[in-house]
């Protein structure tokens, strides 16, 4: 999707106390912003570059 039809993803579950920081946010579609609070167990958080981060699902890059 385009970054304008997503929602900001914070790195760090904003609800646990996650930091609101440029360089923690992203771009995520509605439904994995969700599901991977949800299920964090499913995802697998990766750097890419020095400063910006993705997440995969595990098994998958």
């Amino acid at each position: 999707l385009p970054a304008t039809r997503c929602q900001i993803d914070h790195a760090d579950n904003w609800s646990s106390g996650g930091l609101t920081d440029l360089k923690l946010l992203g771009p995520a579609c509605q439904f994995h912003n969700r599901d991977r609070y949800h299920n964090p167990d499913r995802y697998t958080r990766h750097r890419v570059g020095t400063d910006r981060w993705a997440f995969t699902l595990k098994g998958r890059r």
